[in-house]
């Protein structure tokens, strides 16, 4: 017996394996995506609220005046107060208002109005942003691009933008006057640079939770399975192989004893090794009573089967011969005389056989005539061939070979060509055939010779056609 190449033991424990592993990743992935899409709606939920809350305080036709204007006005000041309590009432980052003015590296956004914190707003501090202030590198193209986009469309845009201070998660929608004309952008920024964390941190701790029950699964199922499975199939597989080993060749029949593995695993394994103790008794006492007699009509079998195989059997290529052939055509034309007859011939000839064997010698003629004979049988698989003569095979169409044809003759010579056209083959494998077929027609085929000499007739004109294109 061969060496175990792949223990069953093994491949259950490695196929455990990489069901876990595979597992953490589809669910991590899953849970992170998951997780992630449910932060960033709520995210996205927060800054909407701001967003409507923050619109509600403006008259758009008012701040567009402030911004051709360039002077802020009353509803300006109570519209820039309300937008610092909302600073100081909700945990964002930034809080504005701003006019895309090109996309240029610099000086491509105005300002319109934005948001500070208390303690900001009343530091007297002149860095901050007022009416008509033009920033100089502050907002990067991209995002400047993204304002402007906004500007010519509705609802709100969410979008990442990376700061010299980090990331912030943007919300965005363009602020229209009552006759419809945008003139502004209003955007709210959330800083997210610690959200990225939190979901690794989140999908991690549930990737090592469903690790441990994975490892805690896949323990107790390979305990279970060795308990019940692999161990009793290797008692069993031993029993078997000793047995096998035993009889190959053993004469005495009382030296064929089965040793009984002692399985109780009140499953399917144990019924098997029950059947197999059954099996080998039955087998020996079967034996015992009709070796003998079994053993003369065996070798009388034998010997007949062997005669009839050399009567009918190609030596070379191992397929039927001529005299079969003869023998399938007298039952074909019996169906024929009674009018049942359905089924085609098809002639194949070898091409160039003589010169192979000048060229190359008898033994490369032979490798060419069995390497035909090896395609012939695949491409008809289902129909009887025969070798007719040294370089010539027909085929009985039948069955699907019959219905298909046209199919299969197509194939046959799409591998001619390739076989020709190989390069990586010697020059006396590159074979090459010629095929032609009949089908029977009962208004002009009086028996099965008739179909026969239309489909060898069909051969020849292929053989003149590829020595034709050949010259």
């Amino acid at each position: 017996m061969g060496i175990k190449k792949k223990p069953l033991s093994r491949s259950i424990t490695i196929g455990c394996s990489l069901f876990i592993v595979l597992l953490c990743v589809v669910l991590g992935i899953m849970n992170y995506l998951g997780y992630k899409e449910a932060l960033y709606n709520r995210y996205e939920a927060y800054i909407t609220n701001i967003l409507n809350y923050t619109e509600s305080f403006i008259d758009n036709d008012d701040l567009k005046n402030c911004v051709d204007t360039g002077e802020e006005s009353e509803k300006f000041y109570e519209l820039r107060d309300a937008m610092d309590r909302e600073m100081e009432k909700f945990d964002i980052h930034y809080l504005y208002a701003v006019k895309p003015l090109n996309t240029d590296p610099t000086k491509n956004v105005m300002s319109v109005i934005s948001a500070e914190n208390y303690k900001d707003r009343n530091s007297g501090d002149d860095d901050l942003l007022w009416l008509g202030w033009i920033s100089d590198d502050e907002f990067d193209v991209r995002t400047v691009e993204k304002f402007f986009e906004i500007m010519n469309s509705e609802g709100i845009t969410f979008f990442e933008e990376k700061t010299e201070w980090g990331i912030d998660y943007t919300g965005a929608t363009a602020l229209r006057t009552s006759s419809g004309e945008p003139y502004a952008v209003l955007a709210v920024d959330v800083d997210i640079n610690e959200i990225n964390k939190v979901i690794i941190s989140h999908v991690i701790k549930n990737s090592v939770v469903i690790l441990v029950i994975g490892v805690l699964f896949m323990v107790g199922f390979l305990v279970w399975a060795q308990t019940n499975v692999t161990e009793p199939i290797t008692k069993l597989e031993n029993s078997v192989v000793k047995f096998a080993s035993n009889s190959h060749g053993q004469r005495d029949i009382n030296a064929l004893n089965f040793v009984d593995p002692d399985i109780h695993t009140h499953n399917e394994v144990e019924t098997l090794s029950n059947a197999v103790r059954s099996m080998t008794e039955d087998m020996k006492d079967y034996v015992k009573g009709i070796a003998t007699a079994e053993e003369i009509a065996a070798d009388m079998q034998i010997q007949a089967n062997y005669m009839n195989e050399l009567a009918n059997k190609d030596i070379l290529t191992g397929i039927r011969n001529k005299n079969a052939y003869e023998q399938e055509i007298a039952g074909l034309n019996e169906l024929v005389e009674s009018g049942k007859a359905r089924f085609g011939i098809a002639m194949i000839d070898l091409n160039f056989l003589k010169t192979i064997n000048d060229n190359y010698g008898h033994e490369k003629g032979d490798n060419a005539i069995k390497r035909l004979s090896a395609i012939v049988c695949d491409v008809f698989s289902h129909s009887p061939v025969f070798r007719i003569g040294g370089d010539e095979f027909a085929i009985i169409l039948m069955g699907n070979d019959y219905e298909n044809i046209e199919m299969l003759m197509d194939l046959f010579k799409e591998k001619m060509i390739m076989i020709e056209n190989d390069d990586d083959l010697n020059e006396w494998d590159k074979i090459s055939a010629a095929i032609g077929y009949a089908i029977y027609d009962k208004n002009i085929d009086e028996n099965v010779n008739s179909v026969f000499r239309r489909a060898d007739e069909n051969m020849y004109k292929n053989k003149k056609m590829m020595k034709a294109v050949r010259e």
